[in-house]
């Protein structure tokens, strides 16, 4: 178990944020990544807003409309860490980017499903050497494919359906993550999530902050020097303290404020393996201070604290095995989102399977495939629906309810031949889909299910979703192709129908959810007003409800 020392200084707050985008703020306080300097050209993935060394200029490669029309996953933000002057601030340089790129692009700053990260680069000793580096915006997004590029991924799947394993290789997209982690730890290609250990959810000033409030002096208090408080907290997988203990013994009224102190934390971002969060406990030194002038903790030394938690749980011997030998192309299909979601999915229903086979889905439908193959004998899906949004079709000819490109099978020895036609026929296309004309035609073609089990892309906005209230069954939902906020538009299909929810291995049950409150799934949050879900612009202290259970 480790241990992690905290305390509390006074030290300088940002600048006042009182003029500039909060979503800017929320960004530039992200933990930043060093790396000495990072190699970047665009790609058929990599689109590039370079910024001048220094200055706060930025250039758009492809016109806005073009990046518009991309699915974007994830933008990187790079700088140098180098500076001639002592007096020059980093983060006004930073907004005055941001700002730039928000003036032309603000539907990317907007965006909540799109990740971000924040690139030091740590080599530059001289503006020479700065105007050689790299500044500015890295975009990572889906694929422009040719379509000889995009029939050729179709085969590779073809290939993998006939004679499916374990192991799916998906080609790369994102060449910066592999320049951060070159032994295939993260990427935003892969479906998996890397593992992390339990975390204050807004870093460690903002736990800092917190607790140099929290930890209140009165009059008894005062008489006593310093001391160190010793305890062992447990963070929930919800990401509740929910337990705390004092190592060693401490007066009734230490040991009072410093549990009421942790316990009336925040929630914080549990530990996860394999994308699974865990209860984990860890161990929290607190120094307590009684001067008047410093009030509660102190940092000693002008040492940041650093947190790492011992996750209750050990990763199969079989998987370490399978991750050291694996590339970061690799996807361990037992451990995709999709193969998890099915694996908890109510096997007493009939279900109708409804996917999502546009641009980029590969990987998907092979865990799919893999899944219904190891548990043929148990399954009980009564029809395989799959659509590709109008068979190519141009936007301006699609129309709600009438798009098209929905082709489906009764047979699961029919899966590849169809699935395969149907993404030959599609063109991957824009983002909107026609999920729900898709749950339509399965609807009306199969009579003998109980629920529709829809496999969506969260990259992709539901483009009929006016047409939900035809829907006569439950939907569950199982979403893929998210690192961070879920579609409402997903969650209000599922609460609104009686189904559930399958997210990263996880089972939710939105049955609970009353009108007025959050719902909190992964780092995020949503707004429920008795109709649809919202996702919150900032993360607050709230009460996460009870909304996972395993179905029976």
């Amino acid at each position: 178990m480790k241990i992690l020392i905290l305390s509390i200084c006074l030290f300088t707050a940002y600048t006042s944020l009182a003029q500039t985008n909060p979503k800017f703020e929320q960004i530039l306080k992200q933990k930043r990544t060093e790396i000495t300097q990072i190699e970047v050209a665009p790609s058929k993935s990599t689109s590039l807003v370079p910024s001048t060394f220094a200055e706060n200029d930025v250039a758009f490669k492809k016109s806005v409309d073009e990046l518009k029309e991309l699915t974007i996953i994830k933008v990187y933000y790079v700088y140098t860490k180098y500076r001639q002057s002592s007096s020059f601030n980093q983060l006004n340089l930073d907004r005055k980017r941001f700002e730039r790129l928000n003036a032309a692009f603000p539907e990317l700053i907007s965006d909540p499903y799109v990740e971000w990260e924040i690139i030091e680069q740590t080599a530059c000793t001289s503006p020479e050497m700065g105007s050689t580096y790299f500044h500015g915006f890295v975009m990572i997004h889906r694929p422009i494919l040719s379509e000889k590029e995009r029939l050729a991924e179709i085969s590779r799947l073809e290939n993998y359906l006939k004679n499916p394993t374990d192991i799916f290789v998906q080609e790369k997209i994102d060449l910066i993550d592999s320049q951060l982690h070159p032994t295939g730890g993260s990427s935003t290609n892969s479906t998996l999530i890397p593992d992390q250990e339990a975390h204050y959810k807004d870093g460690p000033d903002a736990m800092l902050t917190y607790l140099k409030h929290a930890l209140r002096t009165d009059e008894i208090a005062l008489k006593r020097d310093d001391q160190w408080v010793k305890t062992k907290i447990t963070v929930a997988k919800t990401g509740q303290i929910s337990k705390v203990e004092l190592v060693d013994e401490q007066p009734e009224r230490v040991k009072n404020t410093v549990i009421e102190a942790i316990t009336m934390m925040p929630n914080w971002e549990p530990a996860r393996r394999d994308s699974i969060a865990l209860d984990s406990e860890l161990m929290l030194e607190i120094r307590v201070s009684y001067s008047t002038s410093v009030n509660g903790m102190y940092l000693i030394n002008g040492q940041r604290p650093s947190l790492e938690s011992n996750p209750l749980y050990e990763k199969p011997s079989d998987l370490i095995q399978l991750y050291d030998g694996a590339s970061p192309q690799e996807i361990f299909m037992k451990q995709a989102p999709v193969y998890k979601g099915l694996d908890l999915m109510d096997r007493n229903e009939k279900c109708a399977l409804v996917m999502d086979v546009t641009g980029s889905m590969t990987e998907h439908v092979a865990a799919m495939k893999r899944w219904v193959l190891s548990h043929n004998d148990s399954v009980k899906f009564t029809s395989f629906t799959f659509f590709n949004d109008g068979d190519g079709i141009p936007s301006r000819k699609k129309k709600i309810g009438e798009t098209g490109g929905i082709y489906s099978t009764f047979d699961v020895g029919a899966i590849n031949n169809v699935v395969t036609e149907t993404m030959r026929r599609g063109s991957g296309g824009e983002r909107p889909e026609n999920d729900v004309e898709a749950m339509l035609f399965a609807q009306t073609r199969d009579t003998t299910f109980d629920a529709i089990l829809l496999i969506g892309d969260n990259y992709s906005e539901v483009r009929d979703i006016e047409l939900f209230k035809k829907i006569k069954k439950k939907v569950n939902v199982l979403i893929c192709s998210t690192k961070t906020s879920i579609r409402p538009e997903y969650l209000m299909m599922a609460k609104k129908s009686g189904g559930y929810f399958l997210y990263n291995g996880e089972y939710i049950d939105l049955k609970n959810v009353l009108k007025g409150q959050i719902l909190s799934i992964g780092s995020c949050q949503y707004d429920y007003d008795g109709e649809n879900f919202e996702v919150r612009a900032t993360i607050e202290s709230t009460t996460r409800l009870d909304r996972t259970a395993t179905p029976e």
